[in-house]
């Protein structure tokens, strides 16, 4: 797919033009390279993530494209970006950040034909002072604004995601745990399924993944369900995956299969759930505690969690009078 529009949130704002008689078309951007040891991660074909050593250089190739019918003439330059609030955050404008100093292009400006393409490419070179850690930023190549009513300025841009760990030895983990279950229904009543998923390795992760419902009522089965892209988490992270459903869906009880993956990280997690009536709490299955699922809402959760620190209590207690007994017998 060459047009990355949706796929890394570029802008395109196009109305405007159509007001005015003219084709702007759409430009695309396309990474044409990858690591031979990331031949197995999806997210290596699309975005350049990596892990290199301070003093390290690279050169990556992006393929740009435009389906306009009149030449385009296009900027290139690395923008900053961030991993917060479960997404991964272009800052605005060309502002930059530690990484951005670090990336060079062949050339600063690309004049496209009509229907054309061309092959930048862009060099990382990570200083040898440069400190451990994960940055992040983007490749973009922005076309000439156009002018849209008023003081509106009208941004057309396609990037490439970055994500650069830096450090000596291997690469650090990526891993991340489903820790919640959760069946519940919207506003609109439409049933929901969420889940709350942790970044416990130390790379960043961009969420993706299917639910698959069986052994429903009279022996149902639907699915697969895309869940809903968009997620990405920070180190230590968390954040919940959302995947939306169809209002013919029966209550259930259901058993709920979740496949996710990032890259080749893949994780997976299946329960019994029961989809609440209109106007009743979610249904929350906890998984990952002491190797059970518990069921809690509002109703029973406080229950649970008192139930949990009784026990918290108990062994305290018994910790307390073991320590003592073990010092008068020392005595």
């Amino acid at each position: 797919m060459l047009v990355l529009l949706v796929a890394v949130g570029a802008l395109c704002v196009s109305p405007a033009w159509a007001e005015q008689g003219s084709d702007p078309g759409l430009i695309g951007i396309r990474l044409m390279d990858a690591p031979a040891t990331r031949r197995g991660d999806p997210r290596a074909r699309i975005y350049i993530v990596d892990h290199l050593s301070p003093g390290s250089t690279i050169r990556r190739r992006v393929q740009l494209t435009s389906t306009s019918a009149h030449p385009q003439r296009l900027q290139l330059y690395p923008g900053a970006a961030d991993v917060r609030k479960h997404r991964f955050v272009f800052a605005p404008d060309r502002a930059g950040n530690e990484l951005t100093k670090w990336v060079k292009f062949d050339r600063s400006t690309v004049e496209l034909p009509a229907h054309g393409s061309a092959i930048v490419k862009a060099t990382i070179k990570v200083p040898r002072t440069a400190w451990r850690g994960e940055r992040y930023g983007v490749l973009w190549a922005e076309a000439e604004p156009a002018a849209g009513r008023g003081n509106v300025k009208i941004v057309n841009r396609v990037g490439v995601r970055m994500y650069l760990d830096i450090g000596a030895g291997g690469e650090p983990p990526t891993d991340f745990r489903i820790e919640q279950l959760i069946a519940m229904r919207g506003v609109d009543g439409r049933p929901q399924f969420r889940a709350v998923v942790h970044n416990s390795g130390q790379r960043a992760v961009d969420m993706s993944g299917t639910l698959r419902l069986t052994e429903g009522p009279g022996g149902l089965s639907a699915g697969p369900f895309q869940v809903d892209q968009g997620i990405s988490l920070p180190p230590g992270g968390r954040g919940r995956v959302v995947v939306p459903l169809d209002t013919r869906l029966p209550d259930g009880p259901w058993r709920a299969s979740l496949s996710l993956a990032s890259g080749s990280t893949q994780r997976s997690a299946d329960d019994t759930i029961t989809f609440p009536k209109a106007g009743e709490a979610p249904v929350v299955k906890l998984t990952g505690i002491l190797g059970t699922s518990v069921a809690m809402t509002p109703r029973n959760g406080a229950l649970a969690a008192g139930g949990v620190a009784v026990v918290l209590m108990v062994g305290f207690a018994v910790f307390r009078r073991f320590r003592a007994n073990r010092f008068r017998a020392n005595k």
